[in-house]
């Protein structure tokens, strides 16, 4: 894949990026396009370990009946998997089944997902409505929406990155050195670790719910979210797509399927709880009796279960972008002030080498690899030109991630302090 940049900028370059899942696998990815030496750092002692260690997840973008920002995202963030996973060839590597159906049970369903495809003007051969079999429903088919193993993907993306592992190694803190601000080209940011400092030029933050333990991040709202699944012989269901309805049931990977997934925001214990496990497969039950083999003896004490955490913008929009520096904001700039005469605008002050990707939610498989390249080219100031990817970001998109959207928020609630 040949790429061409701005050499003079970046050569001798260096990147820290915190969190080894996903996320953070996309950002190392993009810094790779670039040629920028890059360091990840990781708390556990593999990759992909949290919400990125499912053993089965879904690709698929979220829609609304009318075009958002959020659906416009999520839906060109679909497009950008869909042309790295061909461009790539992440299909030889990545265990994965095409198909995704979601189910339409109802005529308000219909009617918006039906919208939706014209609103967003998606071609048949993205999305069109279909019969699902098991169920005889009308559903969105995603005739390349995929069930993928989200540890094999984080990791054939970090294959591809080759950047330097450090694992048990969170990040303590961080800071800029005394040059950083003076010329963007020579500040650098002191990264220190259990055992270590090290220097960098750019610093990536993706480690999911773990911001909080930053206190330059606090003021974001985002909030940890529990998600349970349950892991099931593939020989339980039928199906050989993987099929939306509420809940999931994935196509069947290596002998097994992912039946999930639980949503709590405020209860959030890390050990499984047996009464969700029995839920979900009620509720499948419910919407899917057809896809169940009738001759399989069915004992759900025999179910694995996996408990992990989502983080979640308080928007449910994810938060990519560069880094606002809290501590120099003007707070005596009012947001009612600037209606009068002679009112100042609200200035943000950035960290202009540091940028975050957070708040991903349940969607981070799809939304992560572009939301990477967005941020990427937004902190190095360098754009990958690859005949091979085609896809062009809409500049009020690349807005209406920024994390400033917050700042402003608080800033009309009169919040800042």
């Amino acid at each position: 894949m040949e790429t061409t940049f701005n050499k003079r900028k970046i050569e001798g370059k260096t990147a820290v990026v915190v969190g080894g899942g996903i996320s953070g696998a996309s950002v190392c990815y993009a810094l790779s396009q670039r040629k920028i030496k890059t360091i990840l750092l990781e708390s556990e002692s593999s990759p992909a370990t949290q919400a990125s260690g499912n053993p089965i997840g879904v690709v698929y973008p979220f829609l609304t009946k009318h075009k958002t920002k959020e659906s416009e995202f999520s839906y060109l963030a679909y497009r950008y998997f869909l042309e790295l996973w061909e461009a790539l060839d992440l299909g030889i590597h990545v265990p994965h089944k095409d198909g995704i159906h979601f189910l339409l049970e109802t005529s308000s369903a219909y009617d918006r997902y039906s919208n939706a495809i014209k609103s967003h003007q998606i071609p048949a051969d993205t999305v069109l409505i279909k019969k699902e079999k098991h169920s005889n429903f009308d559903s969105l088919y995603f005739q390349k929406g995929k069930a993928i193993s989200p540890i094999a993907l984080t990791k054939e993306l970090l294959r591809l990155a080759n950047p330097e592992l450090k694992f048990n190694s969170p990040l303590l803190r961080w800071q800029p050195s005394e040059t950083d601000g003076k010329n963007p080209d020579d500040g650098t940011l002191i990264c220190q670790t259990e055992t270590e400092s090290i220097s960098a030029n750019y610093l990536f933050l993706t480690q999911g719910y773990q911001f909080t333990n930053d206190p330059k991040l606090r003021w974001i709202p985002m909030k940890q979210v529990r998600g349970q699944i349950a892991n099931i012989p593939g020989s339980i269901c039928k199906n050989e797509t993987s099929i939306l309805y509420g809940d999931y049931i994935t196509a069947e990977l290596n002998g097994e399927r992912v039946l999930g997934a639980s949503f709590d925001e405020f209860h959030l214990e890390k050990e499984p709880r047996t009464k969700e496990t029995i839920m979900m497969w009620e509720g499948l039950q419910k919407h899917l009796a057809n896809v169940i083999s009738e001759d399989q003896a069915i004992d759900l004490k025999n179910f694995g279960t996996r408990v992990s955490y989502r983080t979640q913008s308080q928007d449910r929009h994810p938060v990519v972008g560069k880094l606002p520096n809290v501590s120099e904001l003007d707070t005596t700039v009012k947001y009612q002030n600037l209606f009068r005469k002679n009112g100042k605008p609200f200035q943000i002050p950035y960290f202009e080498s540091v940028g975050i990707l957070n708040g991903l939610g349940s969607r981070g498989l799809t939304h992560a690899l572009l939301a990477g390249e967005i941020l990427v080219n937004q902190i190095t100031n360098q754009t990958m030109d690859n005949s091979k990817l085609t896809m062009e970001i809409p500049e009020h998109i690349i807005q209406s991630l920024k994390p400033d959207r917050f700042l402003l928020r608080m800033w009309k609630r009169d919040q800042l302090t």
